[in-house]
């Protein structure tokens, strides 16, 4: 091997290929696949999010309860003369009028005059509004004893171990892009130096050793420069910080988006409330509501000369029997009360892009930290055999 060989200059170039594989592959065993491939447990592989999934999302579901969403402030904020919520006290009305009207007393109601009819209709929006009101009041100061958003969130991964992945796909593109992409130029400047040991000293073990740190060192450097360093460090022109870190203001947006439309939705949210521990609370406070309408329904005369106590009774028993029976994943108006996905995602952007630079490294790091020694080593095993491979196909074998 005195004579200068060419394909020495293919070593640059393998290595570079070494650094975009072990980094692609890494990236891709992250997130995949999502059930468990192989024989248990002697050999096969889950991604590493889906497996993580259940202790995962405790993580993003503690983040987002402690540090971003405050859901008493999300019900504060609603404008009680919001259309939507005109638009419920409206049907809820004509619903109750066409009870009165048809089924309480329809006789007298026929007979009625049109002002007493006028009168009724305005006591009943009136009433109707009053109780919207009061229940957003009572949910401003109550809701987060109400609503667990740490179990809606763990609910809605656990439900689907695909779910996180597409979050962080949404939000962490361009960083596992970075990965993927960083691992070729790198590969490639470790490469030369690859190429001038095994110039001046062509032992069989160089390549495979070399391969080996190629593989680890890509899929180290990706990984940590995501998020490192995370105070921004001027070094002459150049300004150096973490990717995923530089990119707070878009990171908050995107993460904003995706958890207000997919996690913290209002399915998702009624599906709590309908079938979790505090079901029973959100019943009695529609039973609280209802009692103080229909006592004031009561004292009025004017409803007294179209339905009698009996009726009335009769109606309040029914009313309070439908509610606490009630569907309430399935009921529009309360369904408008819940989707609050625009307040929910304001607030989310908000309170990320307000977070420190390490708080905010923390949506995304665990993610990484989790089975990253595995993700990392693979990456020089994987080395350690295309370095070998190079040494059979371009140099003759290990002879």
């Amino acid at each position: 091997m005195d004579d200068f060989n060419p394909l020495v200059l293919l070593i640059p170039v393998i290595a570079g290929f070494i650094g975009w594989f072990t980094n692609w592959l890494a990236v891709k065993a992250t997130l995949y696949p999502v059930e468990f491939v192989g024989i248990r447990p002697w050999f096969g592989w889950q991604g590493v999010i889906p497996k993580n999934t259940e202790e995962m999302s405790r993580s993003f579901s503690s983040l987002i309860r402690d540090e971003l969403v405050d859901m008493e402030g999300i019900f504060a904020d609603i404008d009680h003369d919001d259309e939507e919520l005109e638009r419920v006290v409206e049907e809820i009305s004509v619903e109750i009028i066409r009870e009165l009207s048809t089924q309480l007393a329809p006789d007298s109601w026929a007979r009625a005059r049109e002002k007493l009819r006028e009168y009724i209709n305005t006591l009943v929006r009136r009433n109707v509004r009053r109780v919207t009101v009061e229940i957003l009041d009572r949910m401003a100061t109550e809701a987060s004893g109400l609503i667990d958003v740490d179990q809606i969130v763990r609910d809605a991964m656990l439900a689907d171990r695909a779910l996180l992945g597409r979050v962080l796909l949404e939000i962490a593109g361009p960083e596992f892009k970075f990965i993927e992409r960083s691992g070729l130029w790198y590969g490639f400047l470790f490469g030369i130096a690859q190429m001038a040991v095994w110039v001046a000293y062509p032992a069989a073990w160089v390549l495979p050793a070399a391969g080996f740190l190629v593989g680890y060192l890509t899929n180290w450097l990706a990984l940590h420069l995501i998020f490192e360093p995370k105070e921004p460090i001027q070094i002459g022109p150049f300004r150096l910080q973490g990717v995923f870190i530089k990119r707070q203001n878009e990171v908050a947006s995107s993460f904003a988006d995706v958890i207000a439309h997919a996690v913290l939705n209002a399915d998702n949210m009624l599906q709590h409330i309908a079938t979790g521990p505090n079901r029973g609370r959100v019943v009695g406070l529609l039973e609280e509501q209802v009692q103080q309408s229909m006592a004031e329904y009561e004292r009025d005369a004017m409803v007294a000369m179209l339905v009698s106590k009996e009726k009335l009774d009769e109606a309040k028993s029914d009313l309070l029997h439908r509610i606490r029976h009630i569907d309430m994943s399935d009921s529009r108006q309360i369904k408008t009360f819940a989707n609050q996905s625009g307040q929910i995602r304001r607030q989310l952007e908000d309170n990320l892009v307000a977070l420190d630079p390490a708080e905010f490294s923390g949506v995304l790091r665990p993610v990484f930290q989790k089975d990253e020694w595995k993700l990392i080593l693979a990456g020089g095993v994987i080395g350690t055999a295309i370095g070998a491979l190079q040494v059979v196909v371009l140099f003759g074998g290990f002879s």
